[in-house]
């Protein structure tokens, strides 16, 4: 029973993350307008840490770049066989160091609460692999406790999407 709870967790986090997110089939559309909070799914801004040294890189408000990311993270995703890749791809990243965390913060669903951003997920890159983890915040989880355990998973992507990552350093 606990497996079947955890793989219907499991799809609906993904769902609720993934939710809208297609890639921009003409990126010439988007050049030339302001984008809306609600393509940007609310996303304010996208904080990079050196894992390491938890040293601030860069810090990512440019709405151009906020839509990027919102229309790119998750599509390469493949959640068919989540549950089961989850222990495989966690021992593959054992011993390889931690080289970046992409922390993404959103606006509150709230008009009426305090207007400081929430934290929303957390993607953490590996050296010498394609291999990410994403947690998922408490804060971006309303009206539940979920443990921690289950708002953490690893994915395996493909060199495109490490690329599409690192670009957001290097801009």
């Amino acid at each position: 029973m606990k497996n079947y709870q955890k793989s219907i967790l499991v799809l609906i986090m993904v769902s609720v993350l993934l939710c809208g997110c297609q890639a921009d089939k003409n990126p010439d559309v988007s050049e030339y307008r302001e984008h809306t909070a609600e393509e940007l799914n609310n996303l304010a801004q996208i904080e990079i840490y050196s894992a390491k040294s938890h040293e601030l890189i860069k810090v990512i408000s440019d709405k151009e770049m906020l839509y990027r990311w919102n229309q790119c993270v998750g599509i390469g995703f493949d959640d068919s066989d989540l549950e089961g890749q989850q222990e495989e791809l966690e021992k593959s990243i054992e011993g390889l160091e931690e080289q970046y965390d992409f922390i993404s913060y959103k606006y509150p669903a709230s008009q009426f609460r305090n207007q400081e951003l929430e934290e929303n997920i957390i993607i953490t890159l590996y050296e010498n692999t394609n291999i990410i983890k994403m947690t998922v915040s408490q804060e971006s989880i309303k009206g539940a406790y979920i443990p921690q355990e289950f708002l953490e998973f690893y994915y395996s992507v493909p060199d495109e999407d490490m690329e599409f990552y690192r670009s957001f350093i290097e801009e």
